[in-house]
C-alpha cells in the first residue's frame, strides 16, 4: 500500500496515478477539512494528519486499515521559514520512520540543495552544500532518509496548469534576465504530470539513493523569454542584477536527469517549450488567473491592467459571430491573403469526437458540445499564424473570453437575421435552428450575444452587402495594421 503524505499539487496527482495503475493508495492532508474535501471526489481514502506532530503520526498508524509498504513524503512547508522546514521535513521524516519502520520512504526534496552558480552541469554526484538554512535542513532530512536505504527525489521548479511562475511573471511584466552576462541564469523545470510519474516510478520500484527530477532541457532565461516574447508579441524583459532577495539562493546550474531516465522513466513534456505547445490547459489557466486579477482590481487600476493585458496577444486572427455570418469562408480567404494557416473549431470538435455537430448535440446536449468547444479552443492556445473560425456560441462560456483575446486579433462578423437566415436555410447541421421560425431564433441569439461579441472583438465588419472577397480583404489589411502595433 502506498501512503502519500501531502496530497497537494504533485501529491494528489501521484496518488491518482498510483490508483489508476491498480495500486492500493491512501492520501494524507494537513487538516480534517481538506481531507474531507479531497476524499469526496477520490476513489481512495484520505486522512488528516499533521506530519510534524508525533502524536498525530502515531494516530495515523491506527487509522489506516492496511500498513503502508511505501511512504512518499511530499508535504509542503506552506512557505514557512527554517523552523517550519525542520518540523515538516526533518521531524516529519523521523516520525514517519518511527511509526512505520517497515515502509520504504521516498522524500521529495528540492534542487535548491545544489548551490552552483557557474552554469555547470549537475548530476546526483555533484556537490550539494547549500548556503541557505532552509536548504541545509533539507539536506539533513535527505541524509536521514538515505541512511537506512530510502530514496530522495530532488525536484526542479514545478509548473503545470494554474501554476507557472515563469509564464505568469512574464505576462505580468515582472520578469527579468538576471545577471549582466546577457543570458541570465539557467531555469530547471519539471511539469507536474512528469514529476508525479517520476515519483511513481521511484516508489513502485522502491528505488534507493538520490534522483534529480527535471525535464530534459535546461534553458537560460534569455532563451525562455525570447520564446515567450515571440509567442505573445511582447518585448524581452530587461537585464537586471542578480535577485538576491529570492527565498531560495541565487543559483545557476544545469540539472541532469540521466539517472532517472535510466530507470525507464520518460517525460511527457521533455522541455518547457513542449508543454507550452502541447499542454492544452497550461496557457489558458494562467491567462484565466490574470483575468481574475484584473476583475478583482480596484477601478482606478483596471484601465492600467487592461492596457497591460493587451500585450499578451498572440499572432493569430480570430473570427467570431453568429452562424451564417461567413466565418469559415472569409477565414479561408483571409488566411490565403495574409499567408496564415486556417483552423475551424467546429472541425476540430467533429474530428476529435468522430461525429457531426448535430450528433454531438443529440448525444451530449449543448452542455457537452460547449465543453468540447472549450477544449478545442484551448488546443489552439499556443499556436501562431492562424486564422481561426469559431462557433457562434463560443462567447457564451466565460472561460473562453480571455483565451479568445489572448489568441490574437478578434474580428466580429455581423449580419442581419434575414441575411443569416438566407445563408443558413439549406444547412442541415445547425441544431439551434431546428425551431419553427429559424429567423426569429437567429434574432434572439443575436440579441443575447451582441454584448459578448462587442466585449471580445477588436473590430466589427457588417457583411450583409459585402462580397466574401471584400470582407476577407478588409479583415486581412486590418489585421496587418493590428500586428504592426503589437509586434
Amino acid at each position: 500500500m502506498f501512503l502519500i503524505i501531502g496530497c497537494g499539487y504533485v501529491g494528489e496527482r501521484l496518488a491518482d496515478l498510483l490508483h489508476e495503475a491498480g495500486h492500493q493508495v491512501a492520501g494524507v492532508t494537513h487538516s480534517a477539512e481538506s481531507a474531507v474535501r479531497l476524499a469526496s471526489g477520490k476513489p481512495y481514502s484520505v486522512h488528516p494528519c499533521d506530519v510534524s506532530d508525533e502524536q498525530a503520526v502515531a494516530k495515523l498508524t491506527k487509522d489506516l486499515v492496511v500498513a503502508p509498504t511505501v511512504i512518499v513524503h511530499c508535504a509542503s512547508s506552506n512557505r514557512g521559514g527554517a523552523p517550519m522546514y525542520r518540523k515538516v521535513y526533518l521531524d516529519g521524516c523521523k516520525f514517519l520512520q518511527h511509526a512505520f519502520p517497515n515502509a520504504h520512504l521516498v522524500f521529495t526534496s528540492s534542487s535548491s540543495v545544489y548551490a552552483q552558480t557557474d552554469g555547470s552541469l549537475v548530476d546526483e554526484k555533484s556537490e550539494a552544500i547549500p548556503d541557505r538554512e532552509t536548504s541545509r535542513i533539507l539536506r539533513e532530512a535527505e541524509e536521514f532518509i538515505l541512511a537506512p536505504g530510502g530514496c530522495v527525489a530532488r525536484l526542479a521548479g514545478i509548473y503545470g496548469p494554474e501554476r507557472s511562475f515563469v509564464l505568469k511573471n512574464f505576462l505580468e511584466g515582472k520578469a527579468s534576465i538576471e545577471d549582466g552576462n546577457g543570458d541570465g541564469r539557467h531555469l530547471n523545470q519539471i511539469h507536474r504530470e512528469d514529476a508525479a510519474s517520476a515519483l511513481m516510478q521511484l516508489s513502485v520500484a522502491k528505488q534507493r539513493g538520490i534522483f534529480n527530477i527535471v525535464d530534459n532541457r535546461p534553458m537560460t532565461q534569455r532563451e525562455c523569454f525570447e520564446h515567450l516574447a515571440t509567442r505573445f508579441n511582447k518585448p524581452l524583459p530587461p537585464v537586471t542584477a542578480q535577485n538576491t532577495e529570492r527565498k531560495r539562493a541565487w543559483t545557476n546550474k544545469r540539472l541532469l536527469n540521466a539517472k532517472l531516465r535510466d530507470t525507464g522513466w520518460l517525460p511527457a513534456f521533455p522541455s518547457y517549450f513542449d508543454a507550452l505547445e502541447n499542454d492544452e490547459e497550461l496557457v489558458p489557466s494562467i491567462l484565466a488567473q490574470l483575468s481574475k486579477q484584473q476583475d478583482a482590481a480596484p477601478a482606478l487600476n483596471r484601465e492600467l491592467r487592461t492596457n497591460q493585458q493587451e500585450t499578451h496577444r498572440g499572432l493569430n486572427i480570430v473570427i467570431v459571430g453568429l452562424m451564417g455570418c461567413g466565418k469559415t469562408a472569409v477565414g479561408r480567404l483571409a488566411a490565403q491573403k495574409i499567408g496564415f494557416d486556417f483552423a475551424d473549431t467546429d472541425k476540430i470538435i467533429t474530428e476529435s469526437a468522430g461525429k457531426t455537430v448535430s450528433a454531438i448535440f443529440s448525444d451530449e446536449g449543448e452542455t457537452g458540445f460547449r465543453k468540447r468547444e472549450a477544449e478545442a479552443l484551448r488546443s489552439l492556445a499556443s499556436k501562431r499564424c492562424l486564422v481561426i473560425a469559431t462557433g457562434g456560441g463560443i462567447v457564451t462560456q466565460p472561460e473562453n473570453m480571455p483565451l479568445l483575446r489572448q489568441l490574437g486579433f478578434v474580428v466580429w462578423l455581423s449580419a442581419s437575421p434575414a441575411t443569416l437566415h438566407r445563408r443558413t436555410a439549406h444547412s442541415h447541421d445547425r441544431p439551434l435552428l431546428r425551431s419553427g421560425d429559424p429567423e426569429s431564433t437567429l434574432r434572439q441569439l443575436g440579441d443575447a450575444r451582441k454584448t459578448l461579441y462587442e466585449e471580445v472583438a477588436d473590430m466589427k465588419i457588417t457583411t450583409d452587402d459585402l462580397s466574401l472577397e471584400d470582407v476577407a480583404y478588409g479583415l486581412a489589411e486590418s489585421a496587418k495594421l493590428h500586428f504592426r502595433n503589437y509586434v
